[in-house]
Protein backbone atom coordinates (compact mmCIF):
# COMPACT_ATOMS: atom_id res chain seq x y z
CA UNK A 1 0.00 0.00 0.00
CA UNK A 2 1.36 3.17 -0.89
CA UNK A 3 1.84 5.82 1.64
CA UNK A 4 0.84 9.90 1.10
CA UNK A 5 4.27 11.10 1.54
CA UNK A 6 3.20 14.31 -0.33
CA UNK A 7 0.52 14.89 2.54
CA UNK A 8 3.37 13.80 5.46
CA UNK A 9 5.33 16.40 4.74
CA UNK A 10 2.75 19.19 4.20
CA UNK A 11 1.58 18.28 7.30
CA UNK A 12 5.16 18.29 9.18
CA UNK A 13 5.56 21.70 7.34
CA UNK A 14 2.66 22.96 9.29
CA UNK A 15 3.12 21.49 12.76
CA UNK A 16 7.12 22.77 12.51
CA UNK A 17 5.73 26.00 11.31
CA UNK A 18 2.83 26.17 14.24
CA UNK A 19 5.74 25.53 17.11
CA UNK A 20 8.67 27.59 15.86
CA UNK A 21 5.63 30.50 15.75
CA UNK A 22 4.98 30.17 18.97
CA UNK A 23 8.42 30.41 19.96
CA UNK A 24 9.09 33.47 18.08
CA UNK A 25 6.15 34.88 19.63
CA UNK A 26 6.84 34.62 23.49
CA UNK A 27 10.49 35.24 23.26
CA UNK A 28 12.32 38.41 22.97
CA UNK A 29 15.49 38.73 20.00
CA UNK A 30 18.66 37.53 21.09
CA UNK A 31 21.69 39.73 20.64
CA UNK A 32 22.48 38.54 17.19
CA UNK A 33 19.04 38.96 16.05
CA UNK A 34 18.59 42.48 17.35
CA UNK A 35 22.33 44.01 15.70
CA UNK A 36 21.07 42.47 12.57
CA UNK A 37 17.83 44.29 12.93
CA UNK A 38 20.40 47.45 12.28
CA UNK A 39 21.06 45.82 8.56
CA UNK A 40 18.03 46.49 8.07
CA UNK A 41 18.09 50.27 8.96
CA UNK A 42 21.05 50.76 7.52
CA UNK A 43 21.20 49.20 4.63
CA UNK A 44 24.27 48.25 2.65
CA UNK A 45 25.96 46.26 -0.28
CA UNK A 46 27.98 44.80 2.74
CA UNK A 47 28.38 44.85 5.93
CA UNK A 48 31.49 44.47 8.94
CA UNK A 49 30.14 41.37 10.34
CA UNK A 50 28.45 40.00 7.26
CA UNK A 51 27.22 40.25 3.66
CA UNK A 52 23.58 42.23 3.14
CA UNK A 53 21.29 39.19 2.63
CA UNK A 54 19.65 39.42 5.79
CA UNK A 55 18.57 43.19 6.33
CA UNK A 56 17.23 42.74 2.76
CA UNK A 57 15.23 40.22 3.63
CA UNK A 58 14.08 41.72 6.98
CA UNK A 59 13.19 44.92 5.04
CA UNK A 60 11.12 42.60 2.06
CA UNK A 61 8.95 41.15 4.84
CA UNK A 62 8.49 44.06 7.12
CA UNK A 63 8.02 46.68 4.11
CA UNK A 64 11.07 48.48 4.65
CA UNK A 65 10.59 48.00 8.40
CA UNK A 66 7.01 49.67 8.41
CA UNK A 67 5.58 46.23 10.52
CA UNK A 68 8.85 46.69 13.19
CA UNK A 69 7.96 44.51 15.80
CA UNK A 70 10.09 40.98 16.97
CA UNK A 71 7.38 38.47 15.58
CA UNK A 72 7.65 40.21 12.34
CA UNK A 73 11.31 40.70 11.99
CA UNK A 74 11.40 36.95 12.73
CA UNK A 75 8.46 35.98 10.53
CA UNK A 76 11.21 35.85 7.62
CA UNK A 77 12.80 32.45 9.95
CA UNK A 78 9.26 30.95 9.70
CA UNK A 79 8.76 31.34 5.79
CA UNK A 80 12.02 30.01 4.35
CA UNK A 81 12.16 27.96 7.54
CA UNK A 82 8.78 26.19 6.20
CA UNK A 83 10.13 26.28 2.28
CA UNK A 84 13.23 24.79 3.29
CA UNK A 85 11.42 21.53 4.37
CA UNK A 86 9.70 21.74 0.63
CA UNK A 87 13.43 21.99 -0.38
CA UNK A 88 14.75 18.91 1.03
CA UNK A 89 11.86 17.11 0.25
CA UNK A 90 12.68 18.19 -3.74
CA UNK A 91 16.25 16.74 -2.86
CA UNK A 92 15.25 13.61 -1.30
CA UNK A 93 13.32 12.61 -4.96
CA UNK A 94 16.02 13.53 -6.91
CA UNK A 95 18.49 11.45 -5.17
CA UNK A 96 16.07 8.19 -4.19
CA UNK A 97 11.85 8.20 -4.14
CA UNK A 98 9.45 9.58 -2.21
CA UNK A 99 9.94 7.45 0.98
CA UNK A 100 13.52 9.19 0.73
CA UNK A 101 12.38 12.57 -0.02
CA UNK A 102 9.85 12.16 3.37
CA UNK A 103 13.01 11.34 5.75
CA UNK A 104 15.41 13.69 4.20
CA UNK A 105 12.56 16.24 5.26
CA UNK A 106 12.28 14.38 9.12
CA UNK A 107 16.11 15.10 8.96
CA UNK A 108 15.95 18.62 7.93
CA UNK A 109 13.63 19.10 10.75
CA UNK A 110 15.73 17.15 13.33
CA UNK A 111 18.17 19.60 13.13
CA UNK A 112 18.51 22.12 15.62
CA UNK A 113 20.62 24.27 13.21
CA UNK A 114 17.80 23.73 10.23
CA UNK A 115 14.66 24.27 12.96
CA UNK A 116 15.64 26.45 15.52
CA UNK A 117 18.54 28.81 14.24
CA UNK A 118 17.13 28.99 10.50
CA UNK A 119 13.44 28.65 11.01
CA UNK A 120 12.82 30.68 14.25
CA UNK A 121 15.72 33.00 14.34
CA UNK A 122 16.67 35.72 12.40
CA UNK A 123 20.32 35.16 11.18
CA UNK A 124 22.72 35.24 8.28
CA UNK A 125 21.83 31.58 7.83
CA UNK A 126 18.04 32.06 7.51
CA UNK A 127 18.52 33.09 3.62
CA UNK A 128 21.71 30.98 3.60
CA UNK A 129 19.25 27.90 4.33
CA UNK A 130 17.04 28.19 1.66
CA UNK A 131 19.81 29.22 -1.12
CA UNK A 132 22.26 26.52 -0.28
CA UNK A 133 19.05 23.96 -0.85
CA UNK A 134 17.87 25.53 -3.76
CA UNK A 135 21.64 25.89 -5.82
CA UNK A 136 22.30 22.33 -4.63
CA UNK A 137 19.26 21.40 -5.87
CA UNK A 138 20.37 22.81 -9.40
CA UNK A 139 23.73 21.32 -9.39
CA UNK A 140 22.69 18.20 -8.63
CA UNK A 141 20.72 18.19 -11.71
CA UNK A 142 23.48 19.95 -13.38
CA UNK A 143 26.05 17.06 -12.94
CA UNK A 144 23.27 14.22 -13.48
CA UNK A 145 23.95 13.18 -9.62
CA UNK A 146 20.31 11.95 -9.65
CA UNK A 147 18.14 8.77 -9.36
CA UNK A 148 17.95 9.00 -13.14
CA UNK A 149 21.89 10.42 -13.96
CA UNK A 150 20.84 12.34 -16.65
CA UNK A 151 23.19 15.56 -16.81
CA UNK A 152 21.04 18.66 -17.54
CA UNK A 153 24.53 21.68 -17.81
CA UNK A 154 22.34 24.58 -18.37
CA UNK A 155 20.65 23.66 -14.52
CA UNK A 156 24.42 25.66 -14.04
CA UNK A 157 22.63 29.02 -14.61
CA UNK A 158 20.17 28.44 -11.56
CA UNK A 159 22.83 26.56 -9.41
CA UNK A 160 24.69 30.19 -9.97
CA UNK A 161 22.25 32.38 -9.30
CA UNK A 162 21.43 30.84 -6.32
CA UNK A 163 24.65 30.04 -5.04
CA UNK A 164 25.49 33.35 -5.40
CA UNK A 165 22.61 34.33 -3.32
CA UNK A 166 23.56 32.49 -0.91
CA UNK A 167 27.27 34.58 -0.58
CA UNK A 168 25.13 36.98 -0.57
CA UNK A 169 24.05 35.99 2.81
CA UNK A 170 26.87 34.45 4.36
CA UNK A 171 30.89 33.95 2.89
CA UNK A 172 30.54 30.07 3.52
CA UNK A 173 28.43 29.82 0.17
CA UNK A 174 30.91 29.73 -1.42
CA UNK A 175 32.02 25.91 -0.39
CA UNK A 176 28.83 25.24 -3.02
CA UNK A 177 31.18 26.16 -5.71
CA UNK A 178 34.38 24.89 -4.52
CA UNK A 179 32.15 21.03 -3.76
CA UNK A 180 30.52 21.13 -7.29
CA UNK A 181 34.26 22.19 -8.93
CA UNK A 182 36.08 19.45 -7.28
CA UNK A 183 33.66 16.82 -8.12
CA UNK A 184 34.04 17.91 -11.90
CA UNK A 185 37.94 18.14 -11.60
CA UNK A 186 38.29 14.51 -10.14
CA UNK A 187 34.87 12.74 -11.99
CA UNK A 188 33.79 14.59 -14.65
CA UNK A 189 36.10 16.77 -16.11
CA UNK A 190 34.66 17.42 -19.52
CA UNK A 191 32.18 19.57 -18.09
CA UNK A 192 34.52 22.14 -17.77
CA UNK A 193 34.23 22.75 -21.33
CA UNK A 194 30.73 23.45 -21.33
CA UNK A 195 29.79 26.72 -21.40
CA UNK A 196 26.92 26.69 -18.87
CA UNK A 197 28.96 26.12 -16.22
CA UNK A 198 31.23 29.03 -16.68
CA UNK A 199 27.77 31.11 -17.30
CA UNK A 200 26.78 29.62 -13.81
CA UNK A 201 29.90 30.90 -11.93
CA UNK A 202 30.29 34.09 -13.76
CA UNK A 203 26.34 34.70 -12.56
CA UNK A 204 27.35 33.84 -8.84
CA UNK A 205 30.30 36.26 -9.41
CA UNK A 206 28.23 39.23 -10.58
CA UNK A 207 25.69 38.59 -7.68
CA UNK A 208 28.39 38.66 -5.51
CA UNK A 209 30.63 41.64 -6.80
CA UNK A 210 28.83 44.55 -4.66
CA UNK A 211 30.25 42.84 -1.56
CA UNK A 212 33.72 42.48 -2.81
CA UNK A 213 33.29 46.06 -4.25
CA UNK A 214 32.60 47.07 0.01
CA UNK A 215 34.94 45.67 1.22
CA UNK A 216 37.41 47.52 -1.24
CA UNK A 217 36.11 50.56 -0.52
CA UNK A 218 35.80 49.63 2.76
CA UNK A 219 39.47 48.70 3.60
CA UNK A 220 38.33 45.10 3.00
CA UNK A 221 37.15 44.87 6.88
CA UNK A 222 34.48 42.62 6.34
CA UNK A 223 36.96 39.58 4.65
CA UNK A 224 39.84 41.11 7.59
CA UNK A 225 37.33 40.85 10.75
CA UNK A 226 36.67 37.14 9.08
CA UNK A 227 39.99 36.13 8.52
CA UNK A 228 41.45 37.23 11.92
CA UNK A 229 38.59 34.77 13.31
CA UNK A 230 39.99 32.06 11.84
CA UNK A 231 43.83 33.20 11.31
CA UNK A 232 46.01 30.13 12.79
CA UNK A 233 49.60 31.09 12.09
CA UNK A 234 51.76 31.03 15.19
CA UNK A 235 49.26 29.19 17.58
CA UNK A 236 49.20 26.03 19.14
CA UNK A 237 46.65 23.64 18.99
CA UNK A 238 43.46 23.81 21.30
CA UNK A 239 42.16 20.32 21.40
CA UNK A 240 39.86 22.05 24.05
CA UNK A 241 38.49 24.27 21.10
CA UNK A 242 38.32 21.00 18.85
CA UNK A 243 36.46 19.26 20.99
CA UNK A 244 33.60 21.77 21.50
CA UNK A 245 33.58 21.98 17.48
CA UNK A 246 32.54 18.57 17.53
CA UNK A 247 30.51 18.57 20.77
CA UNK A 248 28.90 21.33 19.00
CA UNK A 249 28.23 19.45 15.92
CA UNK A 250 26.94 16.78 17.84
CA UNK A 251 24.57 19.21 19.40
CA UNK A 252 23.16 21.53 16.65
CA UNK A 253 22.61 18.90 14.16
CA UNK A 254 21.07 16.54 16.64
CA UNK A 255 22.67 13.92 18.81
CA UNK A 256 20.23 10.95 17.32
CA UNK A 257 20.86 12.04 14.19
CA UNK A 258 24.35 12.19 13.58
CA UNK A 259 24.64 8.70 15.17
CA UNK A 260 22.21 7.79 12.13
CA UNK A 261 24.56 9.53 9.77
CA UNK A 262 27.21 7.64 11.28
CA UNK A 263 25.78 4.31 10.88
CA UNK A 264 24.48 5.16 7.73
CA UNK A 265 28.12 5.66 6.73
CA UNK A 266 29.51 2.45 7.89
CA UNK A 267 26.42 0.75 6.45
CA UNK A 268 26.99 2.04 3.20
CA UNK A 269 30.90 0.89 3.43
CA UNK A 270 30.07 -2.09 4.09
CA UNK A 271 27.58 -2.71 1.21
CA UNK A 272 30.13 -1.54 -1.13
CA UNK A 273 32.59 -3.86 0.45
CA UNK A 274 29.96 -6.66 -0.31
CA UNK A 275 29.64 -5.14 -3.86
CA UNK A 276 33.12 -5.40 -4.61
CA UNK A 277 33.66 -8.83 -3.40
CA UNK A 278 30.63 -10.13 -5.35
CA UNK A 279 32.26 -8.69 -8.30
CA UNK A 280 35.26 -10.77 -7.95
CA UNK A 281 33.48 -13.53 -7.43
CA UNK A 282 30.93 -13.24 -9.83
CA UNK A 283 27.82 -13.55 -7.78
CA UNK A 284 26.19 -10.26 -7.59
CA UNK A 285 22.46 -11.82 -8.06
CA UNK A 286 22.19 -11.34 -4.20
CA UNK A 287 23.79 -8.41 -3.34
CA UNK A 288 21.57 -5.11 -1.92
CA UNK A 289 21.45 -2.56 -4.23
CA UNK A 290 23.39 0.48 -3.05
CA UNK A 291 20.90 3.05 -1.64
CA UNK A 292 22.42 6.16 -3.66
CA UNK A 293 24.61 5.96 -7.44
CA UNK A 294 28.27 5.85 -7.33
CA UNK A 295 28.15 9.93 -9.15
CA UNK A 296 25.80 11.06 -6.06
CA UNK A 297 27.50 9.53 -3.24
CA UNK A 298 30.89 11.12 -4.71
CA UNK A 299 29.12 14.76 -4.80
CA UNK A 300 27.80 14.34 -1.23
CA UNK A 301 30.74 13.80 -0.18
CA UNK A 302 32.42 16.97 -1.84
CA UNK A 303 29.75 19.32 -0.79
CA UNK A 304 30.17 18.04 2.48
CA UNK A 305 33.74 17.15 3.52
CA UNK A 306 35.29 19.91 2.77
CA UNK A 307 33.45 22.38 5.09
CA UNK A 308 33.69 20.31 8.07
CA UNK A 309 37.23 19.56 7.71
CA UNK A 310 38.14 23.89 7.22
CA UNK A 311 36.44 24.58 10.17
CA UNK A 312 37.73 21.21 12.23
CA UNK A 313 41.38 22.07 11.35
CA UNK A 314 40.30 25.84 12.62
CA UNK A 315 39.10 25.20 15.45
CA UNK A 316 42.06 22.96 16.64
CA UNK A 317 43.97 26.78 16.62
CA UNK A 318 40.89 29.31 17.41
CA UNK A 319 37.41 29.14 19.32
CA UNK A 320 35.20 28.45 16.53
CA UNK A 321 31.10 28.18 16.67
CA UNK A 322 29.38 24.70 15.22
CA UNK A 323 26.88 26.52 12.82
CA UNK A 324 29.51 27.64 11.09
CA UNK A 325 29.73 24.12 9.39
CA UNK A 326 26.14 23.07 9.76
CA UNK A 327 25.32 23.64 6.21
CA UNK A 328 27.64 20.57 5.30
CA UNK A 329 25.54 18.71 6.93
CA UNK A 330 22.20 19.10 4.22
CA UNK A 331 23.60 17.25 1.53
CA UNK A 332 24.65 14.50 4.40
CA UNK A 333 20.47 14.24 5.67
CA UNK A 334 19.91 13.16 1.96
CA UNK A 335 22.66 10.46 2.18
CA UNK A 336 21.32 9.14 5.46
CA UNK A 337 17.67 9.47 4.32
CA UNK A 338 18.36 7.53 1.12
CA UNK A 339 20.38 4.60 3.23
CA UNK A 340 17.38 4.70 6.01
CA UNK A 341 14.79 4.44 3.50
CA UNK A 342 16.58 1.45 2.04
CA UNK A 343 16.36 -0.17 5.14
CA UNK A 344 12.95 0.87 6.34
CA UNK A 345 14.34 2.63 9.31
CA UNK A 346 11.43 4.45 11.09
CA UNK A 347 11.81 4.41 14.73
CA UNK A 348 14.40 6.74 15.37
CA UNK A 349 12.71 9.56 14.29
CA UNK A 350 10.78 9.56 16.96
CA UNK A 351 13.73 10.33 19.49
CA UNK A 352 14.95 12.88 16.63
CA UNK A 353 12.02 15.08 16.08
CA UNK A 354 11.35 14.47 19.80
CA UNK A 355 14.41 15.92 21.02
CA UNK A 356 14.33 19.02 18.79
CA UNK A 357 10.57 19.83 20.15
CA UNK A 358 11.58 19.21 23.64
CA UNK A 359 14.59 21.77 23.18
CA UNK A 360 12.17 24.48 21.82
CA UNK A 361 9.84 24.02 24.00
CA UNK A 362 12.06 23.43 27.20
CA UNK A 363 13.82 26.46 26.06
CA UNK A 364 11.39 28.97 25.74
CA UNK A 365 9.52 27.89 29.35
CA UNK A 366 13.41 28.72 30.59
CA UNK A 367 12.99 31.95 28.77
CA UNK A 368 10.04 32.57 30.14
CA UNK A 369 10.00 31.40 33.72
CA UNK A 370 13.89 30.43 34.48
CA UNK A 371 12.23 27.38 36.01
CA UNK A 372 15.44 25.21 35.49
CA UNK A 373 18.18 26.97 38.44
CA UNK A 374 21.00 27.94 37.12
CA UNK A 375 24.85 28.02 38.83
CA UNK A 376 24.88 31.85 40.24
CA UNK A 377 27.35 33.47 39.66
CA UNK A 378 30.06 33.79 42.48
CA UNK A 379 29.71 37.55 43.29
CA UNK A 380 25.67 36.77 43.43
CA UNK A 381 27.18 34.29 47.21
CA UNK A 382 30.56 36.50 48.48
CA UNK A 383 30.65 39.75 47.85
CA UNK A 384 29.45 42.73 49.36
CA UNK A 385 27.07 43.57 46.30
CA UNK A 386 25.14 40.17 45.48
CA UNK A 387 23.76 42.09 42.88
CA UNK A 388 27.04 42.89 40.60
CA UNK A 389 26.61 39.26 38.66
CA UNK A 390 23.15 38.91 39.02
CA UNK A 391 21.89 36.50 35.97
CA UNK A 392 25.73 36.38 34.22
CA UNK A 393 25.49 32.68 33.55
CA UNK A 394 22.02 32.81 32.53
CA UNK A 395 21.97 32.45 28.50
CA UNK A 396 17.96 32.72 28.50
CA UNK A 397 18.26 36.18 29.46
CA UNK A 398 19.88 37.16 26.54
CA UNK A 399 15.95 36.80 25.18
CA UNK A 400 14.13 38.11 28.43
CA UNK A 401 13.20 41.35 30.45
CA UNK A 402 14.34 43.87 27.70
CA UNK A 403 10.76 45.13 28.02
CA UNK A 404 11.03 45.84 31.41
CA UNK A 405 14.02 47.74 30.95
CA UNK A 406 12.61 49.86 28.46
CA UNK A 407 9.35 50.97 29.84
CA UNK A 408 11.87 51.80 33.46
CA UNK A 409 14.22 53.69 31.00
CA UNK A 410 11.16 56.07 29.31
CA UNK A 411 9.19 56.49 33.30
CA UNK A 412 13.17 57.75 34.14
CA UNK A 413 13.70 59.56 31.04
CA UNK A 414 10.51 61.23 31.22
CA UNK A 415 11.60 63.06 34.93
CA UNK A 416 14.77 63.58 33.70
CA UNK A 417 13.50 65.49 30.71
CA UNK A 418 11.25 67.77 33.15
CA UNK A 419 13.91 67.99 35.75
CA UNK A 420 16.17 69.32 32.84
CA UNK A 421 13.13 71.79 31.71
CA UNK A 422 12.64 73.23 35.34
CA UNK A 423 16.01 74.06 35.81
CA UNK A 424 17.25 75.64 32.73
CA UNK A 425 19.40 72.89 31.76
CA UNK A 426 21.33 72.96 35.50
CA UNK A 427 20.01 69.41 36.18
CA UNK A 428 18.34 65.89 34.89
CA UNK A 429 18.86 65.12 31.01
CA UNK A 430 18.21 67.05 27.93
CA UNK A 431 15.27 65.71 25.38
CA UNK A 432 16.37 62.96 23.45
CA UNK A 433 20.04 62.16 25.12
CA UNK A 434 21.62 59.28 23.36
CA UNK A 435 22.22 56.09 24.96
CA UNK A 436 26.01 55.19 25.22
CA UNK A 437 27.56 51.94 24.67
CA UNK A 438 30.62 50.46 24.30
CA UNK A 439 30.24 47.03 22.56
CA UNK A 440 27.43 45.82 19.34
CA UNK A 441 25.96 43.84 22.25
CA UNK A 442 24.03 44.94 23.99
CA UNK A 443 23.98 48.14 22.04
CA UNK A 444 21.59 46.61 19.79
CA UNK A 445 19.28 45.59 22.48
CA UNK A 446 19.43 48.92 23.92
CA UNK A 447 18.59 50.54 20.48
CA UNK A 448 15.70 48.63 19.55
CA UNK A 449 13.85 48.16 23.12
CA UNK A 450 15.26 51.24 25.13
CA UNK A 451 16.04 53.99 22.91
CA UNK A 452 13.61 53.41 19.58
CA UNK A 453 10.58 53.25 22.19
CA UNK A 454 11.52 56.51 23.60
CA UNK A 455 12.59 58.64 20.61
CA UNK A 456 16.21 58.83 21.10
CA UNK A 457 19.58 56.45 19.56
CA UNK A 458 22.32 54.54 20.80
CA UNK A 459 26.07 55.39 20.04
CA UNK A 460 28.70 53.64 20.70
CA UNK A 461 32.45 54.54 21.95
CA UNK A 462 35.15 52.01 21.62
CA UNK A 463 37.38 50.01 18.87
CA UNK A 464 36.02 48.73 15.69
CA UNK A 465 36.54 44.88 16.69
CA UNK A 466 33.68 45.81 19.85
CA UNK A 467 31.64 48.19 18.13
CA UNK A 468 31.44 46.16 14.71
CA UNK A 469 28.52 47.97 12.65
CA UNK A 470 27.88 50.72 15.33
CA UNK A 471 30.95 52.58 14.67
CA UNK A 472 29.37 53.31 11.34
CA UNK A 473 26.16 53.99 13.04
CA UNK A 474 27.22 56.55 15.54
CA UNK A 475 28.86 58.64 12.61
CA UNK A 476 25.62 58.54 10.98
CA UNK A 477 23.90 59.79 13.87
CA UNK A 478 26.30 62.58 14.33
CA UNK A 479 28.92 61.26 16.00
CA UNK A 480 29.35 61.71 19.95
CA UNK A 481 29.49 65.86 20.12
CA UNK A 482 32.28 66.83 23.05
CA UNK A 483 30.60 67.63 26.15
CA UNK A 484 27.18 65.78 24.84
CA UNK A 485 25.08 64.30 27.38
CA UNK A 486 24.58 60.67 27.00
CA UNK A 487 22.55 57.62 28.92
CA UNK A 488 25.23 54.74 30.08
CA UNK A 489 23.17 51.36 31.07
CA UNK A 490 25.21 48.78 33.37
CA UNK A 491 23.89 45.33 33.44
CA UNK A 492 25.01 43.33 36.10
CA UNK A 493 25.29 40.41 33.59
CA UNK A 494 28.24 42.52 31.49
CA UNK A 495 31.66 43.96 32.98
CA UNK A 496 31.54 47.09 30.82
CA UNK A 497 31.89 50.32 32.99
CA UNK A 498 33.14 54.06 31.59
CA UNK A 499 34.59 56.86 33.63
CA UNK A 500 33.05 59.75 34.96
CA UNK A 501 29.43 58.66 34.98
CA UNK A 502 26.91 59.73 37.89
CA UNK A 503 23.73 56.96 39.01
CA UNK A 504 20.33 58.20 38.20
CA UNK A 505 18.26 54.82 38.88
CA UNK A 506 18.49 51.50 39.76
CA UNK A 507 16.23 48.95 37.49
CA UNK A 508 15.31 45.22 38.41
CA UNK A 509 13.97 42.83 35.25
CA UNK A 510 11.81 40.02 37.29
CA UNK A 511 11.08 36.90 36.41
CA UNK A 512 8.93 34.75 38.51
CA UNK A 513 8.51 37.97 40.76
CA UNK A 514 11.92 37.39 41.26
CA UNK A 515 14.75 39.85 40.09
CA UNK A 516 16.79 38.33 37.80
CA UNK A 517 19.08 41.43 36.30
CA UNK A 518 20.31 44.34 38.04
CA UNK A 519 20.34 47.62 35.53
CA UNK A 520 22.24 51.14 36.82
CA UNK A 521 21.04 53.67 34.69
CA UNK A 522 23.62 56.50 35.14
CA UNK A 523 24.46 60.09 33.19
CA UNK A 524 27.13 60.76 31.00
CA UNK A 525 28.91 63.73 30.01
CA UNK A 526 31.78 62.56 26.94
Amino acid sequence: MKRPYKKYVFLLMGISLLLRALVAALTDLGNDEVYYWTYALYPDWSHFDHPPMVGWIINLFTGNLALDTPFMLRLPALVLGTLNTWLIWRLGLLTGNKKTGWYAALLYTGSLYATVLCGTFILPDTPLATFYLASLYFMLRACGCTNNAQEKPSHFLWAGFFAGAAMLSKYTGAFLWLGTLLYLLFYNRKTFKNPWLWAGMFVSLVLVSPVVWWNATHAATGLSFHANRIAFFGRKPQLLSLGREVLGSFLYNNPVQVILLLGSICYYIRLKRTQQTGNRNGSTDHTPSLPLSPALFRMVLFQSVPMVATFLFFSLFRDTLPHWSAPAFFPLWLFTAAVLAKRNTRKPFRWSLGFTAAVLILGTLQIRTGMIPLPKAEAETTSDDPYAELGRHDVTLDMYGWKQLGEAFGRLQQEQETLYALSNGEEGMPPGAAVLATRWFPAAHYDYYVAKPNGTVVKTTGPLDKTHKYQAITQDRGGIQPQEQLYYIASSRYSQTVQGILPLDTVFVYRNKKPVIRYIISKVTH
